[in-house]
């Protein structure tokens, strides 16, 4: 083999980075391959899963080999990606073979377990067919899998993943009917969620400035207050606070029998909710602005200094500034877990009126006993609302952080590339070339002189 041959192997091996493609059938082949691992994990994890939720009697035979016939898939779908020129058998037979034994004996448990393997088998079977030439070929089955985008590769993993879930739950025989019928109910729980978190989120950054400042402070008084506030808040449950709040407030009050102080110590357990968590996520965020502003270097207190600002006009103008693009992203995960722990309040005993997502769906399932039903709505909803608000962090967080990246036109690409240092970190925005002068820059200069 000569050199110009070994160098286009090896770029066919380590990923595509030439210009060769993979041979015919080699997606094929990586696809079945990919399907057959799938397929055996399901079986894998679904069998204890059917053992344990089914009142049938499932016979030993039958739970070995529902067990035996998972591990063949997976070892099956390994094997394609080995040198074996025949594998592709291996794979028709386990494939096949795990079909035909559901369909037999009925499923395991139902007739679904039979459909979806028969749906794979025959998936599988017109991709090794197609791809039987290159198995035994891993090289043509790792180029192939370099020219599939990682974000398709991601796709994949997630969409087996909800084909695991969908299946998991059509197992537990779902009421549908009821779902649809309490959607609504339960969804106008997010309004007050989201509402609990913003009120909640606007005390706390406004106490971890306050405290941050504090901790920073020289003041013993500043100092100490805030190393108290810290210190507790950090140091009880939330939901210890929570009942603080509502519960044992107002009793200070009549044990001073002051109906006024009563009065006022007497909160909803909406109000009490923003209060405790604005306090509980105010202390854990006070370090979070505390570290954020000393990220800040001193030139730019010093330099603030020299042009005769004051304390307030030097971080209101300059520190803070700067402490913003690092507080951002720490605060944005504050709120998430925030919006979260709403679902504490709902301890509090909210009225159905202001109840939150949480509340609702325990208040909906237990009054029908579909708890099942109601939590997995719940945990749908909270899972969405956290996906958004994720998505716009990021995104803030993209924004902040121009000026302190290093931008580089991406080729044959309009839009710039983010370019990082080694070490992961994003690179220092250097300072323009000097132009240098043409010949008719040279010219004027000496008909000028």
């Amino acid at each position: 083999m000569t050199v110009k041959e070994q160098s286009g192997v090896t770029q066919a091996a380590v990923g595509g980075r030439g210009r060769d493609r993979p041979p015919p059938g080699a997606t094929s082949a990586l696809l079945a391959a990919w399907l057959l691992m799938t397929e055996g994990a399901m079986l894998l994890v679904f069998l204890p899963v059917l053992i344990f939720t089914t009142q049938a009697d499932i016979p030993p035979g039958d739970i070995a080999t529902f067990g035996a016939s998972g591990l063949a898939c997976m070892i099956a779908g390994g094997l394609l990606y080995s040198r074996s020129q025949w594998a592709w058998l291996v794979a028709l037979a386990a494939s096949i073979g795990t079909a035909a034994w559901l369909i037999s004996d009925k499923g395991l448990t139902s007739w679904t377990e039979a459909y979806v393997a028969s749906f794979i088998a025959v998936v599988v079977t017109i991709l090794v067919l197609l791809g039987r030439r290159v198995v035994g070929n891993p090289e043509a089955l790792a180029l192939a899998s370099a020219r599939i985008p990682f974000r398709v590769k991601v796709s994949l993993v997630w969409a087996a993943i909800f084909v695991i879930i969908g299946l998991f739950l059509s197992l537990s025989e779902l009421e549908g009917g009821w779902m649809r019928d309490n959607l609504r109910f339960i969804a106008t729980g997010l309004i007050f969620t989201i509402l609990l978190a913003v009120c909640a989120i606007t005390l706390a950054v406004v106490l971890a400035l306050v405290g941050a400042l504090g901790r920073l402070s020289r003041n013993p008084v500043a100092y100490g207050l805030s190393g108290f506030y810290t210190s507790f808040f950090r140091g009880t449950p939330l939901i210890v606070q929570l009942f603080l709040i509502y519960f044992a407030l107002p009793q200070i009050g009549s044990n001073l029998d002051r109906l006024s102080i009563t009065n006022v110590l007497s909160l909803s357990a909406f109000w009490a909710g923003v209060i405790g968590i604005g306090l509980n996520y105010g202390a854990y965020m006070t370090e979070i602005f505390r570290a954020g502003i000393q990220s800040v270097g001193h030139g730019q207190a010093e330099a603030a200094d020299a042009l005769a600002m004051n304390y307030p006009q030097r971080m209101r103008r300059v520190v803070l500034p700067q402490a913003t693009r690092v507080i951002i992203p720490p605060t944005g995960n504050e709120f998430i877990a925030m919006m979260k722990d709403t679902a504490l309040v709902s301890f509090l005993g909210l009225e159905l009126s202001q109840a939150e997502l949480f509340r609702r769906a325990s208040v909906a399932g237990n009054q029908d006993l579909n708890r099942l039903e109601s939590f997995i709505m719940a945990a749908g909803m909270y899972w969405a609302l956290t996906a958004i608000f994720t998505l716009f962090q990021a995104k803030l967080e993209r924004r902040m952080s121009r000026g302190y990246v290093r931008l580089e036109p991406a080729e044959n690409s309009k839009r710039p590339k983010m370019l990082t240092t080694a070490g992961g970190q994003p690179g220092v925005v250097p300072l323009p070339a000097t132009v240098e002068p043409g010949p008719e820059a040279g010219h004027d200069h000496g008909s000028a002189s």
